[in-house]
């Protein structure tokens, strides 16, 4: 135990049977005589000092590291970057396009507040055995080759379904507005997460 001297500071080992319940001590450096008290007690407040810190430090664990590596679809969801870290350790995330089928894509106009505007409507399914969190999906359109004209545009549609059950279908529409209307090809791409 350390045993402080309350006129220099000056700082002296001590085993805590030595000090008993009690004594009277000199300083060796400035010559000041005090009572020093129980060192077991100090003892005692310190052993529950280190508890607590190392209690602290394992719940940081199980707070911070714990769900990083046991919740990683939900890291994801809310830190979408994290994906990259889990494919360098080589936890690759099992909620991937894979788990996905696009299907019966087709477009359709429809007109509102007077404006035209072109719609891209499809059918994402779930063709696992497990939920899975639903991708958002980049929707590209582009017009073909043949045409003098260049248009591009893309888009991001985040469907209103968070979960699909397995092997569940949804219907996804989207549109956009201000786009040419003849000779356009759609490109449909899920955003894993």
């Amino acid at each position: 135990m350390i045993v402080t001297c309350p006129n220099c500071s000056s700082k002296y080992s001590v085993q805590a049977d030595t000090i008993g319940e009690g004594k009277m001590v000199r300083c060796a450096i400035c010559g000041m005589t005090w009572q020093q008290g129980s060192l077991y007690k100090q003892e005692k407040r310190e052993n529950v000092i280190e508890n607590l810190k190392v209690t602290a430090f394992w719940f940081s664990v199980f707070i911070f590291v714990f769900p990083f590596i046991f919740a990683k679809k939900t890291v994801i969801k809310f830190w979408p970057a994290a994906t990259s870290f889990y494919n360098l350790i080589g936890v690759k995330s099992n909620n991937d396009k894979s788990a996905f089928s696009i299907k019966n894509i087709s477009s359709f106009f429809i007109k509102k507040n007077g404006k035209l505007y072109m719609g891209i409507k499809g059918e994402l399914s779930n063709t696992t055995d497990e939920v899975q969190m639903v991708p958002s999906v980049t929707i590209s359109l582009r017009n073909d080759d043949s045409s003098s004209e260049v248009f591009k545009t893309s888009w991001t549609h985040e469907l209103m379904y968070k979960k699909l059950l397995p092997n569940q279908k949804i219907i996804f529409e989207t549109d956009l507005k201000k786009v040419p209307y003849e000779n356009l090809i759609c490109n449909i791409k899920l955003n894993t997460i």
